[in-house]
């Protein structure tokens, strides 16, 4: 088949995060299935991004107002518009951002085999903001896209609400990874390291999880927590927690730019995400990759099947469950161990990339020769 991926930001500092992620694993595996690929993205100019047996198509971007839902790039639609009858379906990685929305409209109204993925970012909202954008545009996607990827029943649901319309055909599908070179046993020696790589956005936690670092700290813990990640609203905040308890342990690395988050990952004794609401992020598919053991919130959709797996700590996103569990894995190298085994055996029966894109084509309505 000719498939197109559209996403909307790529940047140098990894903003729009969990999205690209998934396009890329997306693009590379069905490329490597035999299909034509093209990848077109929304981009800040300055980062890098190649895909193995992908065509990368990067199109300059406007933002409009301060956050990412603002983000524009008339190149990208005018490109897709233009080469629309060259795909066999177009496959869009959609928020209520303005360019994914436009894109994904404008290719429905010329009748484009559309198939959108919502990432989570598409629930029942109600801002003023959110409730225009999905009279306007979001509501006629979901009805007029031949499947609407999406997570969770949870999620689905959402969907649903949003489109007012049972008959919107959504499909459920994981995230999924390639598998890596694998290790059980973690390089030792130094101080561990307790990782914390997200968006600094007040749903993911990074408060949390400098909260749980004094915690430890004061209880005498020996590690270095480091935060990786673009600011988004609570960096001030962050600085200031350390500076007024004098973290030393405590550092902020900056943002990393798309593909960087692997070596990261590798690096850490044990990642943590306490996050609120999320749905199923790829930073801990990356860690489980790695043989990074995950300290993870219930909030997140895909706790539950870890937790069933014995292949993370679940725990609720309050300071001091965390801190227990990271205190847990940090003080037993055999739990740790433990779980990177299980976390190996969860993307070979689970999340692997290679049934993700089975469920893809069966999206696309592709028939195997």
């Amino acid at each position: 088949m000719r498939i197109a991926h559209v996403v909307a930001f790529v940047s140098a500092d990894g903003a729009y995060g969990g999205p690209v992620s998934v396009a890329v694993a997306q693009a590379t595996e069905l490329s490597r299935q035999g299909h034509r690929v093209t990848l077109f993205a929304g981009w800040d100019g300055k980062a890098h991004l190649t895909v193995p047996g992908v065509n990368v198509r990067l199109h300059s971007v406007v933002r409009i107002g301060r956050t990412l839902s603002g983000l524009l790039s008339v190149g990208l639609i005018m490109a897709l518009v233009r080469s629309r009858r060259s795909f066999d379906v177009v496959h869009v990685h959609m928020g209520r951002d303005i360019g994914s929305l436009v894109a994904a409209r404008l290719l429905a109204l010329f009748g484009v085999a559309l198939v959108v993925q919502t990432h989570g970012m598409v629930m029942p909202d109600r801002r003023l903001k959110a409730r225009i954008s999905d009279a306007v545009a979001t509501r006629s996607v979901l009805r007029h896209s031949r499947r609407v990827l999406v997570l969770t029943d949870a999620e689905s649901v959402g969907v649903r609400a949003v489109a007012r319309s049972a008959a919107t055909h959504i499909q459920l599908i994981a995230n999924g990874i390639a598998v890596r070179p694998r290790e059980v046993t973690r390089r030792g020696g130094g101080r561990p390291v307790v990782l914390f790589l997200a968006r600094l956005h007040p749903r993911k936690g990074a408060l949390t999880f400098a909260a749980a670092s004094k915690i430890l700290v004061e209880a005498g813990c020996d590690a270095d927590f480091r935060v990786v990640g673009p600011d988004e609203g609570d960096l001030q905040a962050l600085v200031q927690f350390k500076q007024r308890h004098s973290l030393d342990a405590l550092h902020y690395c900056g943002a990393i730019g798309p593909g960087d988050s692997l070596d990261e990952l590798r690096t850490a004794t044990v990642y943590v995400l306490p996050s609120r609401q999320e749905v199923f992020p790829m930073t801990v598919l990356e860690a489980l990759s790695v043989g990074t053991p995950v300290v993870l919130s219930d909030e997140c959709g895909i706790a539950k099947g870890l937790e069933t797996r014995s292949a993370a700590i679940v725990c609720r996103p309050e300071e001091r469950a965390v801190a227990n569990a990271i205190d847990l894995l940090l003080s037993n190298h055999q739990l740790r161990e433990a779980l990177i085994r299980a976390g190996y055996q969860a993307i070979d029966g689970w999340l692997s990339i290679e049934a993700v894109v089975k469920d893809l084509e069966h999206a696309y309505g592709h028939t195997p020769a």
